[in-house]
Formats: C-alpha cells, structure tokens, sequence
C-alpha cells in the first residue's frame, strides 16, 4: 500500500519508436528460399493425392468414423438456417367493434 510519499514511475510510450538516420532497422535473420518452398508444396500435393487415392476396408474404423463424421454434417446442413432469430414483436391489440354506446357517448 502507497503511504504517498514515493515518487510516482512515469509511463511508458506504446508507440514504436522510428529509427534515426543513423540507424538501421534490423534486418531478417531467416532467407525465405522459394526453391524449397516449391518442394514442399508439391511434397504436399502428391501425398494428399496418394491418401486419396488409398482406401480402406468398409469395416475399417476409420472409414466408419469418416461416413459417421459425413453424416453427422449433412443433417447439421439439413436443419441449420443461421443467422439471428427474428424479433418477436408485439401484436397490435384488435380495435374493438363500434357499437351504439360510443355513438351516444360522442354526441
């Protein structure tokens, strides 16, 4: 707990501070070889080619979860609407029908 007699420590700025003519920003430390990029992106293609192309017993587990998991989606995409549900609003309140007392009242 302060007793106020200790100085109060200034704040900090949270902008990023420019540098100067005199200095130089730092430089990345990592090449980005786009060569290797390219390997890994083909290396990605061809094996999920290769996956696709694999298939399993019917009875397999994975081939069960996989048709569960596609069902379970189609009959989420059956049902969903999305989107915010409507205000319900009041309804009116139905005028009542004019009848002779009010006639008589208004003359």
């Amino acid at each position: 707990m302060k007793t106020g007699k200790e100085k109060r420590q200034r704040r900090r700025s949270t902008r990023v501070r420019r540098p100067t003519k005199g200095e130089r920003a730092a430089e990345p430390t990592f090449s980005a070889d786009e060569s290797s990029d390219e390997k890994a992106r083909e290396h990605y293609r061809l094996e999920k080619a290769r996956r696709a192309a694999r298939s399993h017993h019917p009875e397999h587990p994975m081939e069960q979860a996989r048709r569960a998991y596609h069902a379970l989606l189609a009959a989420d995409a059956e049902r969903a609407k999305g989107g915010r549900p409507r205000k319900m609003t009041a309804e009116p309140a139905p005028k009542p029908a004019s009848s002779d007392s009010e006639a008589e009242s208004k003359e």
